[in-house]
């Protein structure tokens, strides 16, 4: 702490120096979170925000890139509210701009340890791996944790002064980081999690996060005793506690306190609600009162059915008609499907629970 304060102190006096410039250099970071400060910490080189939320809807194989970028679109608007043309358009925009990273002298990839930000950077080390065209250099900032931080949710959270430290801390990214990277993209998109859950097994000593951000991702995966997500459960464990609560306090609490691995933002978590609440057996609902707020100020509370699931008297995947995507596996009602079973610690294949 005392050499960020030092830092502090220069950027204070105009001491500022350009640490990238001696190589044309670009930043890659799935948000726009650091980018200005960056810019204050007297980092003068290229930003690429990459931002495909690989954590939620489909991930079919990118064999064909006019098809997946389709795919990856239509989820987008669909869930986030937004128009195809303005998904589309961003999508393309960024991964054209990653296709041409291998223009600059050095790449540095910024990045933590959640399940949003370990799917994104896998995809960047297998399009590093599938073209074979590297810069001069390129580098990784992955972290979990910054001292003097409680709980570490990202690089969002770190000072601009905080973030010339961690330049120093960089790394490279070798041949075997690269190769993990398209091991861990190609089981993504496959329609089992059976490869997923290999790579868990193995730790990822080449990417310490990535394992436990893969086995978070499974973790969304419909669960063997109530049918919901992790990700449901516990929003509905803090509905149960709080009796009625605004979406944006739920938000707030579900990542401060209760998740595991945050990796949602509020616009994805807001789709998560959604897909709850339209469901023909929707365990929670908005209050009369609430319903015409914007949706951060909608009261939600739980349902009969909510209640019944909490107390594991139901299994929602059997009552609900869900048809939904964890990366490349399609999970639909009424036909065999891969469930998270947190006892045996492994995703395992259910027959049809209605049959």
């Amino acid at each position: 702490m005392q050499r960020i304060d030092q830092v502090s102190q220069d950027i204070a006096r105009g001491i500022v120096t350009a640490f990238d410039a001696d190589f044309k250099t670009l930043h890659i970071r799935c948000g726009s979170d650091i980018q200005n400060k960056l810019a204050i910490a007297g980092f003068c080189g290229d930003f690429l925000e990459f931002t495909d939320p690989y954590c939620q809807g489909p991930v079919p194989l990118d064999t064909e890139q006019s098809q997946f970028l389709n795919t990856r679109a239509t989820f987008i608007s669909q869930a986030y509210g937004i128009t195809f043309k303005d998904a589309q358009n961003r999508l393309e925009r960024e991964y054209s701009q990653l296709h041409r990273s291998h223009e600059y002298e050095r790449v540095v990839l910024w990045f933590e340890h959640d399940s949003y930000d370990q799917l994104i950077l896998a995809r960047v080390l297998h399009h590093f791996w599938k073209h074979q065209s590297f810069p001069q250099r390129l580098e990784l900032i992955c972290i979990d944790s910054f001292p003097g931080i409680q709980r570490f949710v990202g690089l969002g959270q770190l000072s601009s002064e905080a973030l010339r430290i961690l330049w120093e801390r960089r790394r490279p990214i070798t041949r075997d980081r690269l190769e993990l990277g398209h091991r861990v993209w190609l089981a993504l998109s496959a329609a089992s999690p059976q490869a997923l859950m290999q790579i868990v097994n193995t730790q990822t000593p080449e990417l310490p996060s990535m394992a436990k951000a893969l086995r978070r991702h499974l973790q969304e995966l419909p669960w063997i005793d109530n049918g919901l997500s992790l990700t449901q459960q516990l929003t509905l464990e803090i509905l149960k506690d709080f009796k009625a609560i605004a979406a944006d306090q739920l938000f707030t609490i579900l990542v401060l306190e209760k998740e595991p691995l945050p990796y949602l933002g509020d616009s994805m978590y807001w789709y998560v609600l959604s897909q709850m609440l339209q469901s023909n057996y929707p365990p929670l609902e908005i209050t009369i009162e609430s319903i015409n707020q914007p949706w951060p100020k909608r009261v939600l509370q739980l349902t009969e059915i909510g209640q019944a699931l909490v107390r594991k008297q139901l299994n929602w995947w059997e009552i609900s008609n869900s048809d939904r995507a964890v990366g490349g596996i399609h999970l639909m009602s009424g036909q065999p499907v891969w469930m998270w079973d947190e006892l045996r610690n492994q995703p395992i294949l259910q027959s049809s629970l209605l049959s």
